[in-house]
């Protein structure tokens, strides 16, 4: 089946000869994660967010419990080129992404080595270029392209391999707006439009807010779990663990709290609007 499963996931970077002492991350985490799912990942630095992703392709493995991807428990090693057919990372620089001069050139980079047809590379390529924008930008030098731009790039290589699951860790960190805009409105149009699963690990709530699911981590541990509306009408409890909310959602949880009768699940600037506009028109 096509589903990540997590099960009682416990992480720990060991210590090192020189008195270093362990550093427990994760401890006993459960998570389910459905095909065509868009599941945004939130934590504070140092929460384990990015820990968790990295299980997801086997870049790391459980110090005990099991990361199951498709069927197969990343601990086994045979199965690791597999797991990482199903999985495709994006991480923060997508200067470290880039290997090739030319655009399409580096989209087809991991095909090559995976020994895939000519004919059939020239049509993945395009059609992962078409799919993030940046089709004609394809005969490209990465550098002279923005950050956003390399960021669309860097996610054409992962789906040029045809993963199941894109994992993006932080992805718009090192974006300006207009970059992060670009990026996010891809990562939109893949989950929507071609159903691809999506696991965004991210500290910016208006990102979070745009996906179908919430997981919010903290020490460690599984904090909340639900949609937006459910996750981010617990502001007191966010903000208890360094967490902003969207700005509409604090708005409307001053206003609730000096007793003006709004909804606390609001989390867009509309239905803000139309809940104030439903007070005057009573």
């Amino acid at each position: 089946m096509k589903e990540i499963l997590v099960n009682d996931l416990v992480f720990e970077y060991p210590g090192d000869e020189e008195g270093t002492p362990p550093v427990l991350v994760l401890k006993g985490l459960n998570l389910q994660i459905p095909h065509g799912q868009f599941l945004a990942v939130l934590g504070h630095n140092g929460s384990g967010k990015s820990t968790l992703a990295k299980h997801f392709n086997a870049i790391l493995t459980p110090t005990s419990g099991d990361v199951i991807v498709c069927g197969i428990n990343t601990r086994d090693e045979d199965r690791l080129f597999d797991i990482r057919q199903q999985v495709g990372m994006v991480f923060q620089n997508p200067d470290n992404q880039i290997v090739a001069t030319i655009v399409e050139e580096d989209v087809a980079f991991a095909l090559e080595n995976l020994g895939v047809e000519p004919k059939e590379i020239r049509r993945r390529v395009d059609e992962a270029l078409k799919e993030v924008g940046m089709y004609q930008y394809r005969e490209h030098a990465p550098h002279q392209l923005s950050g956003g731009q390399k960021q669309r790039v860097a996610i054409a290589g992962i789906l040029a391999m045809r993963p199941d699951f894109i994992v993006l860790d932080e992805p718009t960190a090192m974006l300006d707006p207009r970059g992060r805009q670009e990026v996010l409105k891809t990562i939109r149009r893949l989950n929507r439009d071609y159903g691809t699963t999506v696991v965004l690990i991210t500290h910016y709530m208006d990102e979070a807010v745009q996906a179908d699911r919430v997981v919010v981590i903290d020490g460690g541990v599984i904090l909340r779990d639900g949609t937006p509306k459910e996750v981010f009408s617990q502001v007191e409890l966010l903000k208890s663990v360094g967490l902003d909310v969207p700005q509409v959602t604090e708005l409307v949880h001053e206003l609730r709290a000096e007793g003006v009768p709004l909804p606390e699940d609001i989390l867009t600037e509309e239905e803000c609007f139309q809940a104030i506009k439903a007070l005057f028109d009573k």
